[in-house]
């Protein structure tokens, strides 16, 4: 009987220890930060992807423009 409550009281303090770990948490935490990241940026690209595609077709397009003028 007595070994029984000695095991019981060692696996609860082995149990408590674990559970105290933070290490995990921290792991998860930022997992979740870049996770939230991730989708933030995302959605900006998103968002702002078809002013940007604008912007880069208008300099083409000067470009393009301005190369039959250059050659002679």
């Amino acid at each position: 009987m007595l070994f029984d409550a000695a095991f019981h009281l060692q696996l609860i303090a082995s149990l408590r220890q674990r559970f105290a770990r933070e290490e995990g948490q921290d792991m998860i935490e930022y997992a979740l930060l870049a996770a939230l990241i991730s989708i933030v940026a995302i959605a900006i690209i998103i968002l702002i992807g078809p002013y940007l595609q604008d912007i880069f077709q208008d300099v083409v397009n000067g470009l393009a423009s301005a190369a039959p003028a250059v050659q002679h």
